[in-house]
């Protein structure tokens, strides 16, 4: 597809008519009787009372009275938890209405990693803003590397100049990292990072070619995606089969050095499944997919779907979550992110994904909280339910701590202080399913 075929369907995709904003509620709100979820610890806190002024959690008490004039919310039987994120989204792909659809699934961050610069921080201040109903967003801007012209979401870099001055320009305009690719030159890629250091952005991105992630860690990218294209175990497993005692010692390493991983395994095991009948997704999904991101995903398969190709891009979907489950068990920070997949249902998936390789559901449940959090510096107001903490939260009918699956069961979002109760979710997903139909 060309260029302008692609920018084209992009920006109808963001224009699609979605823009719900944020009800107006009572400024109070006590939800009561709950149980609060510790994710730190996985201790559950039970029958507390969770009071919320604006966008503020002032109070977590065992329960008593709520406030006058405070909306009440029986939360008894029912379990809070913070809200979840997706740390690798394209929303530029995904299109405006994926802002409600994210909070219909309880995703209240996301940080995008490559899209159009406009789109994205036009949608980033509509959501800060209140103006559009959806999650608090955190962009890179557009990918910087070197290639074809026809691939969305980039700007282009030939050079270590033309690099040093895409970094100034995206810290003018207010980006909050900088993002490399597998086609950032190798002198393009140092002088980014040396110069993003100047800027006081992070870097994160792919192990450009002819790099190593050694290399890449020692210039002063902190953040691997993909866990290097399904292959970052490779270089210490001496060749593609994973041994785990061999890899010990690399991954103490990424753990000491604080190295953080987004391994997007849901996308790993269906990038040239999704949207057809050898998918695993459940296809109620489907109905929610942006057109761009049906065509996208039809280019794919139609380039690279064979029998085989789905066969081992599974098994290395499969073994990639054995590495992340022992990332993670060896100290490695991991991070919830869905790349090319449906919002907000993918990062359940994900972290349904974690917990099939062997993490445990509090350590997924972390991917998706207080690991962002950490990521991004800002534990004292995100992450975690506490006093001063930002009421960003997920009222779930069933412990997540027990299965997981239950992030899936959603009861009420709260975002930025907002209550958004079953109903108001599924009249956002009407919403979103209709727009995504145009």
């Amino acid at each position: 597809m060309k260029l302008m075929g692609v920018l084209a369907l992009l920006i109808a995709a963001a224009l699609l008519p979605a823009r719900t904003a944020i009800p107006q509620t009572q400024t109070l709100l006590a939800i009561t009787g709950v149980n609060v979820v510790d994710v730190v610890d996985g201790r559950i806190a039970a029958n507390r009372m969770v009071t919320i002024s604006g966008d503020t959690i002032v109070s977590v008490t065992a329960t008593g009275t709520p406030r006058a004039g405070a909306q009440i919310v029986d939360g008894r039987g029912t379990f809070l938890i913070p809200g979840l994120w997706d740390m690798h989204g394209h929303l530029e792909a995904t299109g405006e209405s994926s802002l409600q659809l994210y909070v219909a699934n309880g995703v209240t961050g996301v940080r995008d990693m490559g899209s159009n610069l406009d789109i994205v921080l036009g949608m980033r201040d509509a959501t800060a803003a209140h103006r559009v109903v959806g999650p608090r967003i955190f962009a890179a801007g557009p990918i910087l590397d070197n290639a074809p012209g026809d691939w969305p979401f980039r700007l282009r870099v030939k050079t270590a100049d033309e690099g040093r001055s895409a970094v100034q320009m995206l810290k003018r305009r207010g980006v909050d990292l900088i993002k490399v690719h597998d086609n950032t030159p190798r002198e393009v890629f140092f002088a980014i990072v040396d110069e993003a250091r100047k800027q006081n952005l992070p870097v994160a991105g792919h192990v450009p070619r002819g790099l190593t992630a050694e290399q890449v860690i020692d210039a002063g990218q902190g953040d691997i995606e993909h866990l290097a294209n399904n292959s970052l175990w490779n270089g210490c497993s001496g060749g593609p089969d994973y041994r785990r005692d061999a890899c010990r010692a690399f991954f103490e390493m990424l753990a000491r050095r604080h190295i953080w991983q987004t391994p997007t395994l849901a996308a790993a095991s269906e990038i040239l499944t999704i949207g057809t009948s050898a998918s695993e997704l459940d296809r109620e999904q489907m109905a929610y997919a942006s057109r761009f991101l049906r065509e996208q995903w039809a280019g794919n398969q139609k380039q690279f779907a064979t029998p085989d190709a789905i066969q081992t891009f599974r098994a290395r979907a499969r073994v990639s979550a054995l590495v992340t489950a022992d990332m993670a068990a060896a100290g490695v920070g991991i991070l919830a992110g869905c790349d090319a997949m449906i919002a907000g249902f993918c990062v359940h998936d994900e972290l349904a994904a974690m917990v099939k390789g062997g993490m445990t559901p509090l350590a997924a449940l972390q991917t998706a909280t207080i690991n962002p959090a950490r990521y991004f510096g800002r534990e004292q107001t995100l992450g975690t339910i506490g006093d001063g903490k930002a009421a960003d939260v997920v009222l779930l009918d069933r412990n997540p701590l027990e299965d997981i699956g239950n992030t899936r069961r959603i009861h009420a979002v709260v975002v930025a202080g907002k209550l958004l109760d079953r109903a108001s979710l599924d009249k956002l997903l009407i919403q979103v399913k209709a727009a995504a139909q145009q």
